[in-house]
């Protein structure tokens, strides 16, 4: 192996390493925040009391919210793609 081949080996090697520990750096903080979540809405439904601590309103109201924007997303994106794939 030559020296230029090396170094693009090495680089190469790198980039995944890097896309590797970007997606477990995510994951891990997208676990953490749902633990924290989890957390926090013990310690405020313990606190409220279960009569005026009332969530679960809220979250459908979250959910039918990102639900619209996830498929108006997914419609652009199909639309790109079949103008990409022409």
């Amino acid at each position: 192996m030559s020296r230029l081949e090396k170094t693009v080996h090495k680089k190469n090697k790198r980039k995944k390493l890097r896309f590797i520990t970007k997606v477990l750096f995510i994951l891990l903080m997208s676990i953490n925040l749902c633990i924290c979540i989890v957390i926090v809405d013990q310690n405020a439904k313990a606190m409220l009391g279960e009569d005026v601590y009332q969530i679960e309103p809220i979250i459908k109201e979250m959910r039918s919210f990102i639900e619209n924007k996830v498929g108006y997303v997914d419609n652009i994106t199909k639309k790109i793609m079949s103008q990409i794939n022409k």
